[in-house]
């Protein structure tokens, strides 16, 4: 690379690179700007995506722990002659949603209920929430599993101690009180 002293009118002296001196054609083209620009903006797309997932599960590790779990009580009819709620443990156990539930007056007899498998990536992530609606207008509260914006229903039958999942001609009603579709 050659520098050239040039002496301006003005009297004062500039150092330029050599005027004469051939530019490399390839990097001045537009279309290799342009393909710099497009590398560039899937270069920031791809770490910021993953930084926000990755600030996504931790937030939820701290929510909900790892596997994903959630816990309330509710009285719901049975199981409570001693005055304490039932309580309801749901997990995402690497994809397979289960809740469990724990009578109030007897903790030795927990019944699981195998809610659906998550299909997808990333679902040994999703959330499970819970919530006690009563859908059927029974009066007594039934369990409604949130998770993977999906919303599963186990009806209360108090008379019989147990949870039974919905039946087909529960779910336009069902859908009704919980606002979704059917």
């Amino acid at each position: 690379m050659a520098v050239m002293r040039r002496e301006l009118p003005s009297g004062t002296v500039r150092m330029d690179v050599d005027p004469y001196r051939r530019r490399d054609p390839l990097w001045g083209h537009p279309l290799l700007s342009a393909a710099l620009a497009a590398v560039a903006v899937l270069v920031a797309y791809q770490l910021l995506s993953g930084t926000l997932f990755w600030a996504r599960v931790k937030i939820d590790d701290l929510r909900y722990g790892y596997p994903r779990s959630y816990q309330t009580d509710g009285y719901v009819g049975f199981g409570e002659s001693n005055g304490l709620p039932t309580h309801f443990v749901a997990l995402n156990l690497h994809r397979q949603v289960v809740v469990l539930v724990t009578p109030g007056d007897d903790p030795t007899h927990v019944t699981a209920l195998k809610g659906p498998y998550l299909f997808g990536t990333n679902e040994e992530y999703a959330p499970v929430t819970l919530r006690l609606v009563d859908v059927n207008g029974d009066g007594y509260p039934d369990l409604v599993v949130l998770v993977d914006h999906q919303q599963v229903v186990w009806v209360d039958q108090p008379r019989q101690g147990v949870f039974r999942p919905l039946q087909p001609q529960e779910k336009a009603a069902a859908a009704q009180v919980l606002g979704t579709a059917s």
